[in-house]
């Protein structure tokens, strides 16, 4: 005889959706998947991260910049440095 049982969770549709979404961005095949690894880890007492840092996603704004940012750097634009010196590096924030 099985040992699994089936647990229903009622919710929000958009929260379920949503889940679904993050499971499947996390690599999961199924929000199922997803869950029965954070219920199994959860009654481990261990905590998972699933490669999350802790500032979150940045803002479409953020991203625009950042991405900006990357570009000028490929083309050599508002790039300095190396410094091998102290020095050098001084010399250059001063000017």
């Amino acid at each position: 005889m099985s040992k699994q049982v089936k647990v229903q969770v009622p919710m929000d549709k958009d929260v379920r959706d949503r889940l679904a979404e993050r499971a499947t961005k996390l690599g999961f095949d199924s929000l199922q998947a997803y869950i029965r690894v954070w219920a199994k880890a959860e009654t481990e007492g261990r905590n998972l991260n699933f490669g999350q840092d802790d500032w979150g996603e940045p803002s479409d704004a953020a991203a625009k910049r950042l991405n900006r940012w990357a570009e000028e750097a490929r083309q050599g634009k508002n790039v300095s440095g190396p410094f091998n010196t102290v020095e050098e590096l001084m010399e250059d924030l001063l000017q």
